[in-house]
C-alpha cells in the first residue's frame, strides 16, 4: 500500500499512510478528502479540535462516500465528535467553518470527470494511480473555493 507515491504531493508520506490504513485502501476520493480538509486547516487556521466544522454533500455509499475519510483524517472534523454532518447529494461539495469564516470547496470539472471514471470494477493499480495524480495536482486545478462569512457562502443544488 502507497509505494507507488513517487510523485510530488501536497501531503506528507505519513499521512497517506494513515489516511490509507484508517480507509482501508488509498482510492482517489480519500485523497480528494485529505486535500480539502488539508487546505480548509491551512486557510482558516483552527486552534482546538472543536474550532471548526464541516458539512459535506455527497452521495453515501463508494466510492463517492469514501471522501469522508480523508476529511476525518485531514480536518479534525468527524462524525464521532459532532463536528462533521453529511447530506445526500448527487455532487461533492463541501463548506468548513470557523467562527464566522466559512470555505465551499468542490471539485473542478476537470477533477470531476477524472472520478466519474471511478466504479467498482476500477483495479487497485488504477485506483492508486488516480490517488496519485490527484495528490500532486495544485489545489487550483483539484477544486474551486468560495470564501464567505456565514451564510454567505450556500452549496448549489
Amino acid at each position: 500500500m502507497c509505494t507507488t507515491m513517487k510523485k510530488s504531493t501536497h501531503f506528507s508520506r505519513n499521512l497517506l499512510k494513515s489516511a490509507a490504513s484508517f480507509h482501508g485502501h488509498l482510492g482517489p476520493y480519500l485523497v480528494l478528502g485529505l486535500r480539502m480538509g488539508l487546505f480548509a486547516n491551512r486557510t482558516l487556521q483552527p486552534r482546538g479540535l472543536h474550532d471548526i466544522s464541516a458539512t459535506v454533500w455527497t452521495q453515501r455509499s463508494p466510492p463517492e462516500s469514501c471522501l469522508l475519510d480523508g476529511i476525518q483524517v485531514s480536518s479534525g472534523c468527524t462524525l464521532g465528535k459532532g463536528n462533521l454532518r453529511v447530506k445526500n447529494a448527487s455532487r461533492i461539495q463541501a463548506r468548513f467553518r470557523k467562527g464566522n469564516h466559512s470555505l465551499l470547496m468542490k471539485p473542478t470539472e476537470e477533477t470531476a470527470k477524472m472520478l466519474c471514471s471511478v466504479s467498482g470494477r476500477t483495479t487497485e493499480n488504477k485506483l492508486e494511480a488516480l490517488a496519485v495524480h490527484l495528490g500532486s495536482m495544485p489545489d487550483s486545478d483539484l477544486f474551486v473555493v468560495k470564501h464567505g462569512i456565514h451564510t454567505t457562502v450556500r452549496p448549489t443544488t
